[in-house]
């Protein structure tokens, strides 16, 4: 009993602790810690990823993700890009597809 008491105690004190450490950094509680979004560009990436290493499926989720949140007049040039790469890789032309995908990520930075 002594001992389950004792291991508690440890684990609310650790708790206890990791909140605190949280809370002197500035975060707001702990969910904002591990929420993170996930934009466009980290889409776009890893599916250059994906693809220089032979994953065209996996390529092909992520660039569609990315399709899905360039939407705004300002990522025109950049979302042109990715169609086209998208498409590039649909038919078939890998080096065609880097090529276009290469200039969407050039067109977010």
């Amino acid at each position: 009993m002594r001992k389950n008491t004792i291991l508690c105690v440890s684990l609310l004190l650790s708790v206890a602790l990791g909140f605190s450490i949280l809370a002197n950094a500035g975060f707001n509680g702990a969910p904002s810690v591990f929420a993170q979004t996930i934009t466009p560009k980290m889409h776009l990436e890893e599916g250059l990823k994906a693809l220089k290493s032979g994953d065209n499926q996996g390529a092909m989720m992520h660039l569609n993700a990315a399709d899905q949140g360039l939407t705004s007049a300002s990522d025109q040039s950049a979302k042109m890009h990715l169609d086209q790469g998208i498409q590039a890789l649909k038919n078939g032309d890998n080096q065609g597809a880097m090529m276009h995908l290469n200039a969407a990520d050039q067109a977010l930075k």
